[in-house]
C-alpha cells in the first residue's frame, strides 16, 4: 500500500483577532447563521493573549473561517484538506474498519487490507468514505481547537471522554451480532448525545453529526476502541 508521509495539516501562523467596531454581534445575515450571540460575555485569554473556549455560545461561520468572541473575531485554520492517500496516522481507525468489512464477506480478520478497499462492493466503497469524511471532520475540530484556543486540547480530550462514555454500553452491548452492526449502533448512538463536558459544544456550528461520528474513530487510534469485531481484543 502506497503511504503519504507527508503531514496533512501545515503550522497555521496563530489566530488573528479583529475588533469588529460594534458591541453588538448579530449573526442572523451570516451563511447558515441564525444565532444571536450573547452580548459582552466575558472572553479570558492567556498571557500571551490566546482566548481560552469561551464559557458562552458564540457562532462559528464556516465559509469564512471566523469564530465570533462578543465583539472580537477569531480567524480560524481553514478545513483540513482529506488527501487521496492514507497518512499512517489513520491506519489504526482503517484497519478496524477492514475487519468489519472482511467479517461482512465471511473472511477473517487480516484478509481485507486498506489498499484492497476499491476491490470492495461499491456500497462498502461507500461506507468507507463517509468513515473517513467524518474522521477528517473531527480531525479539523482538534485541529481548530488546538491553534484557536489556549486551553484547547484539553477541551478535546474532554469532548472525547465525554462521547467515550456516551457510546461505552453501546459498544459493549453483545447483542450486536457483527462487528458491522456494533459500529452503526455506536454511530447512530453518538448522533443522540448532546456533548456537553467540554466548553467546544459553546461554538454553535463546529460539532455536528459527522464530527460526532469522527470522534469515535479518533477513539479507535486512541486504542479507547480496539475492535469494533472483537470486543474482547
Amino acid at each position: 500500500m502506497n503511504k503519504n508521509n507527508n503531514s496533512i495539516i501545515n503550522s497555521p501562523a496563530p489566530p488573528s483577532i479583529q475588533q469588529t467596531g460594534q458591541n453588538n454581534v448579530n449573526v442572523t445575515n451570516l451563511p447558515g447563521g441564525n444565532v444571536n450571540l450573547v452580548q459582552n460575555s466575558p472572553i479570558e485569554y492567556d498571557e500571551n493573549g490566546v482566548p481560552y473556549t469561551p464559557v458562552n455560545h458564540v457562532r462559528f461561520d464556516s465559509q469564512n473561517s471566523i469564530i465570533y468572541l462578543g465583539n472580537e473575531q477569531v480567524s480560524i485554520p481553514v478545513e483540513l484538506v482529506q488527501p487521496g492517500l492514507l497518512n499512517p496516522e489513520e491506519l489504526p481507525y482503517v484497519n478496524a474498519l477492514c475487519d468489519v468489512y472482511a467479517e461482512k464477506l465471511g473472511k477473517a480478520a487480516g484478509d481485507i487490507t486498506p489498499d484492497m478497499i476499491p476491490t470492495l462492493s461499491k456500497n462498502l466503497q461507500r461506507h468507507y468514505s463517509s468513515q473517513r469524511k467524518a474522521y477528517y471532520q473531527a480531525e479539523y475540530v482538534k485541529h481548530v481547537a488546538r491553534e484557536t484556543f489556549a486551553d484547547g486540547d484539553s477541551q478535546f480530550t474532554a469532548l472525547k471522554e465525554d462521547a467515550y462514555a456516551g457510546i461505552e454500553d453501546t459498544y459493549y452491548d453483545e447483542d450486536h451480532a457483527t462487528g458491522y452492526d456494533r459500529l452503526k449502533a455506536v454511530l447512530d448512538r453518538i448522533t443522540t448525545i448532546s456533548l456537553t463536558k467540554s466548553a467546544l459544544i459553546n461554538v454553535v456550528g463546529l460539532i455536528g453529526n459527522l464530527e460526532k461520528k469522527g470522534i469515535c474513530h479518533i477513539l479507535v487510534n486512541d486504542e479507547k476502541i480496539k475492535s469494533w469485531v472483537d470486543i474482547d481484543e
